[in-house]
C-alpha cells in the first residue's frame, strides 16, 4: 500500500511539472534590419534566455518574420534582447537605447513580464512596436563626435566610440578621418530624446585599457568609470571635443586639474582573479583616513559603496556577485584610484 501511495504522489508530481509549463513564442519582424547575418537571428539575456547562439530563431516561409517558441515554467519572467548574428561580445545586439521598450539599468534590454499561459510575443528588430508592424522610426536625430586627437598618437587600430548604454563596447563604432587632419568623427542615429554616457577609446582593447583618462575634469562621471554623459538629444547635434579633455569646443590647448590626485600606491587587492572575497589593502597614510569605497560592473551599475574608517585593510564579500569584470575605485580627501578584478564562478 506504501508503495502504491508513494508512485501515485510521484505521478501527481509529475503530472503538475509537466502541466506546469508554457510555450513562448517570439516572431520578430526584420522589416527594419536590413540585412540578416548570415549566421541567424537570436535570442539571448536576462536570467532565462541563455547567451548569443543558445536560442536561434527560423524563418520558415521565408517572409522576414523569424520564430522561436520556448518552453518555460508558469510564471517565467526574464530579461531578453534580440541579435543579428551570433556574436559572443554581444556587439550584434539591437539598440533599443532610449526606447521605451528598454531598461536602462538592465544594458538597454527588453523585459518579459511573468507568463502564465502559452503566448507568443511579437516583436521588431530595433524598435518597440508590439503586434509586429515593424514602423520605421522616422523621430530620430542624428548626433555627430568630432573628436581633436592632437595631443596624442593615434593607435593602429584606430579611435572609437564606445561605452554607456548606448554606445556598446570597443570596436562598435570606428571614427575616421576623412580630412586627414586629426580631427576624427562618427555620426550615429538615434531616437529623438536619446541620452547615455559614452567615451572615447584609442585602440580596439576589449578590456578597455585604451580608454581616455578624465578623471577628475569636469565633464566626467566618477559614478560611471569617469566617462563623460550627453544629455537628452532632440536636434541633430554635432559634439565637439578633445581625447582626454573636458574640451566643449573640439580645442585641445587647456587642461583641467582637478583636485583629486591619483595614487597608484594607495590600495592593493589580492586576488584580482576571484569567487568568494577580496583583500583590499590600503597604504600606510590611508590606514586613518575616512576612505570611501565603491564597486561598480562593467556597464556602469554601482553593486557596493561603503564608508570605511580607521583600517589597515577590509574584505569584500563578492559571493553574490555575478561572473564578470568589476572596478573598485577608493577615494580619500585628496586621493584617489581605480583597480580592476574578475569575478569567475
Amino acid at each position: 500500500m506504501k508503495r502504491i501511495l508513494k508512485t501515485l504522489s510521484l505521478s501527481i508530481l509529475l503530472l503538475s511539472s509537466v502541466i506546469a509549463q508554457v510555450n513562448i513564442t517570439f516572431e520578430v519582424n526584420t522589416a527594419t534590419l536590413g540585412t540578416v547575418s548570415s549566421e541567424g537571428l537570436f535570442i539571448a539575456g536576462g536570467n532565462g534566455f541563455g547567451l548569443p547562439g543558445d536560442n536561434r530563431l527560423s524563418d520558415l516561409d521565408g517572409d522576414g518574420v523569424y520564430t522561436i517558441t520556448l518552453q518555460k515554467e508558469k510564471g517565467f519572467s526574464s530579461f531578453f534582447i534580440f541579435l543579428n548574428g551570433n556574436c559572443a561580445d554581444w556587439s550584434c545586439k539591437e539598440k533599443l537605447a532610449g526606447l521605451p521598450c528598454s531598461d536602462p539599468k538592465n544594458f538597454d534590454d527588453r523585459f518579459l513580464p511573468p507568463i502564465m499561459s502559452d503566448t507568443t510575443i511579437k516583436a521588431c528588430f530595433n524598435t518597440c512596436d508590439n503586434d509586429g508592424s515593424c514602423t520605421i522610426i522616422t523621430d530620430s536625430v542624428d548626433i555627430t563626435f568630432e573628436l581633436n586627437t592632437s595631443e596624442i598618437e593615434v593607435d593602429p587600430g584606430g579611435l572609437f566610440l564606445a561605452g554607456g548604454s548606448g554606445f556598446g563596447v570597443a570596436g562598435d563604432n570606428p571614427m575616421i578621418d576623412p580630412e586627414d587632419d586629426g580631427i576624427y568623427t562618427v555620426t550615429v542615429r538615434r531616437a529623438k530624446g536619446f541620452l547615455s554616457y559614452y567615451t572615447f577609446l584609442n585602440g580596439n582593447c576589449g578590456d578597455w585599457s585604451c580608454k581616455e583618462n578624465i578623471e577628475g575634469q569636469p565633464c566626467a562621471d566618477p559614478d560611471a568609470f569617469n566617462d563623460r554623459f550627453i544629455q537628452s538629444v532632440m536636434n541633430d547635434t554635432i559634439i565637439k571635443t578633445c581625447f582626454a579633455k573636458c574640451s566643449n569646443d573640439g580645442s585641445c590647448e587647456t587642461a583641467y586639474i582637478g583636485k583629486l590626485k591619483t595614487d597608484k600606491n594607495l590600495f592593493s587587492i589580492r586576488p584580482t582573479l576571484v569567487n568568494d572575497y577580496i583583500n583590499i589593502q590600503y597604504n600606510h597614510e590611508l590606514v586613518s583616513m575616512n576612505k570611501e569605497i565603491k564597486v561598480v560592473n562593467s556597464s556602469g551599475q554601482v553593486f557596493e559603496k561603503f564608508i570605511s574608517k580607521n583600517q589597515a585593510k577590509t574584505q569584500l564579500n563578492t559571493l553574490l556577485y555575478t561572473s564578470g569584470v568589476y572596478f573598485i575605485t577608493i577615494q580619500s580627501t585628496n586621493k584617489i584610484l581605480t583597480r580592476k578584478f574578475i569575478v569567475q564562478k
